[in-house]
């Protein structure tokens, strides 16, 4: 292994090391996935992406009661999931079912969920868990900082 691939596998790892928690994004626009993950960031966490909430909790591991995820693909290193922002309208399971799931999980993990759809559209998805926000489509940051308000102080 070259010096140049150690130094730059070093300083994604110390990167990594200083991530207070990562984000799931679950959404299936990539354009929405890509713009919050870069705000996240402005908050000191790291993001990923899934298109689907299966794919996500797929991916979910517990250690010692807290939900980690693998970041990294030739040295993966094991990170807290300290958040998720999910679409309401996802392929398989929807956004408030992935939410239910996510709480059963853990109790005290900060969800938001987020949706273009009207009002009256949402109820056929039913009533998001106790404590999750859900924020219509263009979104005001606030909002989705008020949300996410225990992860992101």
């Amino acid at each position: 292994m070259s010096l140049a691939v150690e130094s730059v596998r070093s300083t994604v790892n110390i990167e990594v090391a200083t991530v207070r928690g990562i984000v799931a994004i679950v959404d299936d626009d990539p354009q929405i996935s890509r713009a919050l993950g870069l705000w996240l960031e402005l908050h000191g966490l790291r993001a990923v992406h899934h298109i689907s909430g299966e794919s996500l909790l797929q991916s979910i591991h517990e250690n010692d009661g807290v939900l980690t995820l693998r970041f990294g693909n030739s040295t993966p290193v094991v990170i807290p999931l300290v958040g998720a922002v999910l679409d309401l309208n996802l392929p398989g399971i929807t956004g408030i079912e992935l939410a239910m799931v996510l709480r059963n999980l853990s109790p005290v993990l900060p969800v938001a969920v987020i949706t273009a759809l009207l009002e009256d559209e949402r109820v056929r998805y039913g009533t998001p868990p106790p404590g999750v926000r859900c924020l219509k489509k263009p979104f005001d940051l606030d909002a989705l900082e008020n949300a996410l308000f225990p992860l992101l102080n």
